[in-house]
């Protein structure tokens, strides 16, 4: 939703971070190959879910020089994580591991991002519950 904020090349930062997100569990899901997918067409970005690009973390996170691009990009990630059903514990940690490389080191603030995150799951479940 907020994707289309971000420069292009913010969003390939985005691709090949939720790349190395959901390879973090060495288990890369149906739901979360699907996201991947997605995000790579809708913004026309190159895939690459062998070369998870996790030795040059800081040089994909660099591009992500704003305050607004930080938080859609923790989003992002944090909704993928929701993606298989549930937010791990190492996919917690990656997390927490890039809002630290991006200098978000506000715990009331990652809070307020995944709370975000889980209403509008909660939001989209109520709503299927209703049209069923």
């Amino acid at each position: 939703m907020f994707v289309d904020r971000l420069n292009p090349t913010q969003q390939q930062a985005l691709l090949d971070l939720a790349v190395v997100l959901a390879g973090v569990d060495n288990d890369v899901s149906e739901e979360e190959l699907q996201y991947l997918n997605n995000l790579s067409q809708t913004y026309g970005l190159k895939l690459d879910l062998e070369n998870s690009r996790a030795n040059s973390l800081d040089d994909v996170i660099a591009v992500i020089d704003t305050k607004q691009s930080k938080v859609i990009v923790l989003q992002e990630l944090i909704k993928l994580s929701y993606k298989d059903g549930h937010f791990g514990p190492e996919e917690q940690q990656k997390v927490f591991q890039i809002a630290q490389k991006l200098g978000l080191n506000d715990p009331e603030l990652l809070l307020a991002i995944e709370k975000w995150v889980r209403q509008g799951f909660d939001w989209l479940h109520e709503g299927e519950q209703m049209l069923n």
